[in-house]
């Protein structure tokens, strides 16, 4: 697997050759957090793609986001079984951190 490496303001990069692609792990990674950062209806050329992230975080119920979430990061390709996985909210500071710890096809 190879794909397109992203900066830290999450574009894409360009003009070093191919030292701006992602390979292998690293490529499953940038996968797995760029899934998780998309929201439903966001992307025009597929509107079911994506998270419903609005719709879940009116109220934060982190148990029925569990599986959901868990889910879309196994259905990412590469991904072959998740071994940790935490959720923590944030209310007053309005963010939800996640921590995934997975074993991919190239470990």
């Amino acid at each position: 697997m190879r794909v397109r490496r992203l900066d830290s303001n999450h574009d894409w990069t360009f003009g070093s050759g191919y030292s701006n692609y992602a390979q292998d792990s690293e490529a499953i990674a940038q996968a797995v957090k760029t899934r998780l950062w998309s929201f439903k209806g966001d992307w025009f050329l597929d509107l079911e793609h994506g998270i419903p992230w609005f719709e879940q975080m009116e109220r934060v119920d982190l148990k029925r986001l569990e599986v959901p979430l868990m889910a879309y990061i196994l259905e990412t390709d590469g991904v072959k079984q998740i071994d940790s996985f935490t959720m923590t909210h944030d209310s007053e500071n309005r963010k939800l951190l996640i921590e995934v710890s997975y074993t991919d096809i190239f470990e």
